[in-house]
């Protein structure tokens, strides 16, 4: 299928505790690319509501119970912080991609809170996950994979990022200086303040 070059595989356990793993956005590709690094560990994924109207990809997100969150309603996205916060409580890691969507341009976006709310509230570390090339192997354009990741791609396990101790801004800012650092220069924001 594809073959990733994996940088400190061995973070993505912290002696027992769950995590809210974060990663950036770019390609179709950054979803298996993730669940592959996570390996076989129990996680679920926190996503837009609007996935589920993908063939295949929305019956999945339903199926497999991930975190679904409608960004147009305020309710919903309590429910979500709640139900995040319980899995996370429960022994499960959550994965999100805080950008909210894919970028077309290839750079890192400005982060959305949700994530790092959530990880902050339950007391969590969030683990940093820098995906490089993927948009090389399937653009967003894209509806199929068109090469082979091998060589092209490479998935950056950052160290975990404690929540306690640090105001939400400070890990979310502390968990985007990590990812950023990861990131080819064709991937970084143009800006700081993106």
């Amino acid at each position: 299928m594809y073959e990733l070059n994996i940088n400190n595989h061995n973070t993505t356990t912290i002696s027992g505790r769950k995590a809210m793993f974060v990663a950036n956005h770019n390609s179709w590709m950054d979803i298996p690319f993730l669940g592959h690094t996570i390996g076989w560990h129990n996680y679920k994924f926190v996503a837009k509501k609007e996935l589920e109207k993908v063939p295949i990809l929305g019956k999945a997100i339903k199926v497999a119970k991930n975190v679904l969150v409608d960004r147009s309603n305020r309710r919903s996205q309590l429910l979500t912080l709640k139900q995040g916060m319980k899995w996370l409580d429960d022994g499960v890691n959550l994965c999100t991609f805080p950008e909210g969507t894919r970028s077309r341009s290839g750079r890192l976006m400005p982060f959305k809170n949700g994530a790092f709310k959530m990880a902050h509230k339950a007391g969590k570390p969030v683990i940093p996950v820098s995906i490089c090339g993927a948009a090389k192997v399937m653009p967003s354009y894209w509806l199929f994979p068109f090469k082979p990741a091998h060589n092209v791609c490479k998935v950056v396990v950052h160290e975990p990022i404690e929540s306690e101790g640090k105001t939400e801004q400070e890990l979310a800012d502390a968990v985007r200086d990590a990812i950023v650092s990861g990131l080819p220069e064709e991937q970084r924001p143009l800006t700081t303040t993106q």
